[in-house]
């Protein structure tokens, strides 16, 4: 499973990559991940949504297993149906944000429940965990990124008081909770099964 996290992961960031590189139409410093969805290489962004889910559903099978949390189990499990509903439902070209069709609203709101679900998961687990240097280091990451995130997203679509910088703080996010799969995956090998609980009664 670990391999399925890396793996999912990995082809994530790549067909990212190569979709900014390719799409010389749209700015990645301007411009989210999934609007390039719009472009020739459109499939790209699919790509890598449908990796990152799938990688995500491994970890969720790994930390369910270790039983380290089923509250961060539970999350996790959002996360991984959010970034699947995202990669069916496609975001619109640019410049919609008055008139978002179906789809759009379906991807924008399954996106930010995944979000926000990831954020909240990479906490519970990192305190269910022995202490961790690296792992912690990523969820402060995650937590971060997250928050530039929305801070660029609310100027873009209110004040616009900012520059225009939601690309590239979206791809920070995106990097910080990628980055974040691969550690907990990687130091999975570590985890153990919490203890069953046991009613008072029968301790006694």
């Amino acid at each position: 499973m670990k391999q399925a996290v890396i793996t999912g992961s990995l082809v994530g960031a790549l067909a990212f990559a190569l979709s900014d590189i390719v799409n010389t139409g749209m700015s990645p410093v301007e411009e989210t991940v999934s609007r390039f969805v719009n472009t020739d290489a459109g499939w790209l962004v699919t790509v890598g949504l449908l990796g990152i889910a799938m990688g995500s559903a491994a970890l969720t099978a790994m930390v369910a297993r270790a039983g380290l949390s089923r509250l961060g189990t539970g999350l996790l499990a959002v996360w991984s149906a959010g970034i699947l509903v995202a990669a069916i439902f496609p975001a619109d070209p640019p410049g919609r944000w008055d008139d978002p069709s179906l789809s759009e609203t379906v991807h924008g709101l399954a996106a930010w429940v995944a979000l926000l679900a990831l954020m909240i998961a990479a906490i519970v687990i990192t305190r269910a965990l022995p202490r961790d240097p690296v792992l912690l280091a990523m969820t402060v990451a995650v937590v971060v990124g997250l928050l530039l995130f929305l801070v660029t997203l609310v100027d873009a679509m209110a004040t616009r008081s900012l520059p225009p910088l939601l690309g590239v703080t979206e791809r920070i996010a995106l990097a910080a909770d990628l980055g974040w799969l691969v550690v907990a995956a990687v130091r999975g090998s570590g985890y153990r099964r919490s203890r069953p609980y046991t009613p008072a009664r029968l301790r006694a």
